[in-house]
């Protein structure tokens, strides 16, 4: 076999909410080689959707097995991406005593009204996350009340839980994720004193009721467990901590350039630009998480993307067997004739990060039929993308080209109704596999040493 330093080849490690992505990449970012693994994500009462963190980990260990048994040589290096805002609680042998609670359980909704309206825009000027249930900071205010867990011992992420058994015992968690938590000053780089008491982790003043992660770059350098890494013939190829799914999806995409923001919709929605300087400004709603020491991925995600689309053609199934056909029959008729639509059904973070918003149908007239209430719902989702990039340029100054990815992507004229609206140019991204392969670009520059604006060149 090559020795792994010779190696063109790198690995990206791709963990999601429901799947588990393991992807070979070469230099040039094509990807020969991607194995993926489900799991469940559980919703055992309103409001939850936790999972087993051990099933993770057991999935991720077999996707790498399936990968390096295919593989002729083993790769230069590895990296990992993770989800963003999760929280686990473990024990002192670093086994959880609770599930996975994933950034889209909301049940931290109530403790929101608990805090001030200036206490939230201090924490927010100081993290760079919107005060939010999503935020693990609400989330273990929240979860620490309804629940002891005698012997708790660490408080974790999926990313630490992850890096603790696929290594000799490191825990650790990266910038980029410690970024997103609402936990965390990126600019201090440490934990924000009155944010961790906020969210009920300090006793006294001082005193820690749980022992949090250590902070680290993405490139981060680590060793495998022994016995793992003989098992996955991966000795002496070395791990890189990587970072979180939305940062690494923007640096697999090649979007360095803020005039370059990439727009994604999916179930959800995201609005994301990187920049040279963290633009905290809780006016305007948006996040700020740490790509790197001087790198910043900036934007705004919202909670009402293709569902509710998917919602509105459930409704009116009669009239379309699926989204495609909704979204050709809304871009049928004239916007002028049809009614205006506010599209929070799911509540909403960005732009307005209020949980309880709800949405509505206005201008409805009795000559409105099936088409002119999908034209209302398109408009009132890609109107939404567009009311959070112009809080996006508000920030760091007007943008030139909208890399858009995700479902909608499949209607050329959706592209052409989001062209129309943001009045900004579109184009298609080639993006299925962008935090995968940002998590490989991670692995190539700690082994290269090269920086990120070496990456693209």
């Amino acid at each position: 076999m090559t020795p792994a330093s010779d190696s063109s080849l790198f690995i990206g490690i791709d963990v999601g909410t429901t799947s588990v992505k393991v992807g070979v990449f070469d230099r040039e970012g094509n990807c020969p080689l991607l194995e993926e693994e489900g799991y469940p994500l559980e919703h055992p009462v309103p409001g939850a959707a936790e999972q087993d963190p051990t099933l993770v980990l057991a999935a991720t260990k077999r996707c790498l097995s399936t990968v390096m048994t295919t593989l002729d040589d083993p790769p230069a290096g590895v990296g990992l991406s993770c989800p963003m805002h999760s929280v686990i609680i473990l024990d002192s042998k670093y086994q959880p005593l609770s599930p996975v609670i994933t950034w889209a359980d909301v049940r931290a909704s109530a403790v929101m009204e608990e805090l001030a309206e200036a206490e939230r825009q201090s924490l927010w000027e100081h993290t760079g996350t919107p005060v939010h249930p999503m935020s693990p900071m609400v989330k273990l205010r929240w979860l620490l009340r309804e629940n002891t867990y005698a012997g708790a011992h660490f408080l974790s992420d999926l990313k630490s839980f992850l890096v603790h058994h696929l290594t000799g015992g490191e825990f650790l968690l990266d910038q980029q994720l410690a970024s997103a938590t609402g936990l965390y000053d990126a600019r201090a780089g440490d934990w924000h004193p009155a944010a961790l008491k906020v969210a009920g982790l300090l006793e006294g003043r001082e005193t820690l009721r749980m022992t949090l992660p250590e902070v680290r770059p993405a490139t981060t350098r680590l060793s495998w467990n022994k016995h793992l890494g003989e098992s996955l013939g991966l000795t002496g190829v070395p791990l890189f901590l990587g970072g979180s799914d939305g940062c690494l999806a923007n640096l697999g995409s090649g979007l360095l350039d803020p005039r370059s923001v990439a727009i994604t919709v999916g179930t959800s929605g995201a609005v994301r630009a990187t920049h040279r300087e963290a633009r905290i400004d809780p006016s305007l709603g948006l996040f700020n998480y740490q790509l790197l020491d001087d790198y910043f991925v900036i934007g705004g995600a919202t909670n009402n993307g293709g569902k509710v689309l998917e919602y509105w053609q459930q409704l009116l199934m009669h009239h379309f067997a699926d989204v495609g056909e909704f979204i050709g029959a809304a871009l049928s008729v004239p916007r002028k004739k049809s009614p205006a639509f506010r599209p929070y059904l799911y509540g909403e973070r960005a732009p307005l990060w209020d949980a309880t918003a709800t949405a509505a149908l206005e201008g409805l007239r009795g000559f409105h039929d099936h088409r002119h209430l999908a034209r209302a719902v398109l408009e009132g989702v890609t109107d939404n993308l567009v009311a959070i990039l112009r809080k996006l340029e508000a920030a760091i100054g007007k943008v030139d080209t909208l890399h858009a990815s995700g479902g909608f992507t499949r209607s050329p004229p959706w592209l052409d109704l989001l062209a129309e609206r943001s009045g900004r140019q579109v184009v298609e991204a080639d993006t299925a596999q962008a935090s995968a392969y940002g998590a490989a670009l991670i692995a190539r520059m700690g082994v290269e040493g090269i920086g990120i604006e070496n990456l693209h060149a």
